[in-house]
């Protein structure tokens, strides 16, 4: 039987995506208020982009364990083997609550063929992970090749960010509001990564979206290889200028002809507000391990 890819809203997969490969996404739940939506099923990210704008603010919540231990009990239960791919422990507890149902019901029905991984990866960083591994399981890759594959992809994919408007990491608490102003006054903006431990650390601050793309194209052509065969993930909220300057910057500088351009989904959007860029890509060729 074919093994099943499962993955959270934090993935940016594309519907298409999903529907072609069979990849079932469980939601994180976004609030406003006193209301909770679940990301991509009750609330879109144009929608929280818009009310963004207009001083909207948004919390998200993990995935509780009872979310997982049913859905996993249900799929035990019909006798699907699947994988279950986690947003990064180090920015989320939902590998923690999916993890903590793996070992019950591992103990309940311990002839039971599943995994659940915490991939160390966010947004589409993610998604090229998911992608990976269910184009693989729809050829016929056994669970023990697709956790190669997929210990493969953990490994050497990459991410570097960039925020536009720090008022909303100002709203959210992770920034002070002396920062973000004087930040926003001098379009200053920061250029992050997802380091190894899939926790999110600054490496530099960039005045100017220009040169801004500039570094992230030079943090590209420092980290990676074989940008000509390989495909270069975009997530980006709401902001197709900057997507457009990169895909063309990074097209000239590294032969780069490949690109996936998803929209970045509620759960990191509630966090880092309109306007943020986000780019994924493979520090390492192996020919064995790609996909169109």
């Amino acid at each position: 039987m074919t093994i099943k890819i499962i993955t959270d809203s934090a993935c940016d997969i594309l519907e298409i995506d999903q529907q072609e490969l069979n990849i079932e996404i469980m939601p994180v739940y976004v609030v406003e208020d006193q209301k909770t939506y679940r990301d991509g099923i009750d609330i879109s990210s144009e929608v929280v982009c818009q009310n963004m704008r207009q001083g909207v603010r948004y919390k998200t919540s993990q995935i509780p364990y009872g979310d997982f231990y049913k859905r996993f009990e249900e799929l035990i239960l019909e006798k699907q083997p699947f994988i279950y791919l986690a947003f990064s422990s180090g920015l989320s507890g939902t590998y923690q609550a999916a993890a903590l149902a793996e070992r019950d019901l591992k103990e309940k029905y311990p002839s039971a063929i599943f995994e659940v991984v915490d991939t160390r990866a966010v947004c589409y960083g993610l998604g090229h992970i998911v992608y990976g591994a269910a184009r693989a399981a729809v050829a016929g890759d056994d669970i023990e090749a697709l956790m190669k594959r997929i210990n493969y992809y953990i490994d050497h994919v990459k991410h570097v960010f960039t925020v536009t408007d720090l008022q909303y990491l100002y709203r959210g608490g992770r920034l002070n509001r002396g920062t973000a102003i004087i930040g926003n006054m001098l379009n200053i903006n920061p250029l992050l990564e997802v380091n190894k431990s899939g926790e999110l650390q600054q490496l530099d601050k960039v005045r100017g979206e220009k040169k801004l793309v500039k570094k992230m194209v030079d943090y590209l052509e420092q980290n990676g290889t074989h940008f000509d065969k390989q495909t270069i993930g975009i997530s980006h909220a709401d902001n197709p200028e900057l997507v457009e300057l990169f895909v063309k910057m990074a097209g000239k500088r590294l032969n780069a002809e490949r690109f996936k351009i998803v929209s970045l989904g509620p759960t990191v959007l509630t966090h880092s507000g309109p306007g943020t860029l986000a780019v994924f890509f493979f520090d390492e060729w192996k020919e064995a391990y790609q996909f169109a």
